[in-house]
């Protein structure tokens, strides 16, 4: 073999590992995903505060939360951006689906609160606990524990900070003390972030708070997203939105340790999860995930919003999944969560200021 030949073989192959994996990253992203036929669910429009990412539903009252905070202005930075503040709000689902509005259930709430995932524990005695991840503008990763009142509105109980807390997105309680948070990243620089998204890094994980101090819970997870879990407390449901896959996790109520039970493909930036009363799962997802990322720089651009609806089937084994909404992003874009309430789903956003109420299947089409 010449010298150049020698030279230039190895060049050769570094480029082509180099351009296939660029293509499987720009593949697993949606670049080259052809868009289905836009599915419609009868929505009507809720106006909201810019960036309702996360909504859960009070089925017992009938009282929807929306965590919202304007992510673009904050991430766009300058003069007082640091004073921007985020809130929960309320719906009340007991009105006619034309009333519904939001109302600011955290007046209360640190100055400094800018909400993302929420969850709401509700125990044996009708006690509610809303517990909120919070990334103050000081850098602070915060979780915020609430106690619900009986008017819906939102009483501060505490704070917690844990080093291993590093950048909460979503999460979900499963006492009045006890939690389940996944950090969405491994790091808390911005230049790995990039390189931890660009290379979908196994470098996430999912914390475990048990009242008293926080313990890993599961690790090697790509961009932990949603987290719920199953009315019996048995069944602990992650996201994984780089890897486009939905981790079921067997829980062990007593210990809150957790074992591996399923790896479900889904195919689309899955995000926040919605556990609905019959045990099937509706997720907001990012079916593009570049067109997400030029949204996130750009409201004039549209990135499609999805949701799905996962039918677990008996006895953790098999089941089914499909998209029960799908829009280009003209109607919403960047759809980060579905939430159920009787026939009805609320579909929240990133960083749109609006709330669709939509139809909501029972079941997948056929």
């Amino acid at each position: 073999m010449s010298t150049s030949m020698k030279i230039a073989l190895p060049i050769v192959v570094v480029l082509t590992l180099i351009s296939f994996y660029v293509f499987q990253t720009l593949s697993g992203a949606g670049a080259f995903t052809a868009l289905p036929e836009n599915i419609d669910a009868n929505c009507t429009v809720i106006e909201a505060v810019p960036g309702p990412e996360d909504i859960l539903v009070d089925r017992e009252r009938g009282i929807a939360y929306v965590s919202a905070y304007d992510r673009r202005k904050v991430a766009a930075g300058g003069p007082g951006t640091d004073a921007i503040r985020g809130g929960i709000y309320g719906i009340d689902l007991n009105k006619p689906r034309a009333e519904w509005a939001l109302w600011n259930v955290t007046p209360q709430a640190p100055l400094d609160f800018r909400p993302h995932g929420i969850g709401l524990y509700v125990g044996p005695t009708g006690r509610r606990t809303l517990i909120a991840a919070s990334h103050p503008s000081d850098g602070r990763q915060v979780i915020e524990v609430f106690d619900v009142l009986a008017d819906g509105m939102l009483a501060h109980r505490t704070s917690i900070e844990d080093p291993l807390i590093t950048s909460p997105n979503d999460l979900v309680p499963v006492s009045h003390d006890a939690f389940y948070v996944g950090n969405d990243y491994g790091t808390s620089g911005a230049l790995v972030r990039q390189l931890e998204t660009f290379m979908a890094w196994d470098a996430a994980d999912l914390i475990y708070w048990d009242g008293e101090k926080a313990s890993v819970a599961a690790d090697g997870l790509t961009m932990t997203n949603g987290v719920n879990v199953s009315g019996d407390g048995e069944t602990l449901y992650v996201a994984e939105t780089l890897d486009r896959t939905l981790r079921i996790y067997d829980r062990t109520i007593e210990t809150g340790a957790l074992a591996l039970s399923e790896i479900v493909d889904l195919g689309t930036g899955v995000d926040n999860i919605d556990v609905r009363a019959d045990g099937a799962l509706l997720i907001g997802a990012h079916i593009r995930i570049l067109d997400f990322l030029e949204h996130a720089g750009d409201q004039n651009i549209f990135a499609p919003s999805q949701v799905l609806l996962v039918v677990p089937g008996a006895e953790g084994q098999g089941g089914a999944a499909g998209t029960i909404y799908l829009n280009e992003g003209q109607e919403l874009s960047a759809s980060s969560v579905a939430a159920s309430y009787k026939d009805t789903m609320l579909v929240g956003a990133v960083f749109d200021p609006r709330v669709l109420a939509c139809d909501m299947p029972q079941a997948l089409p056929q």
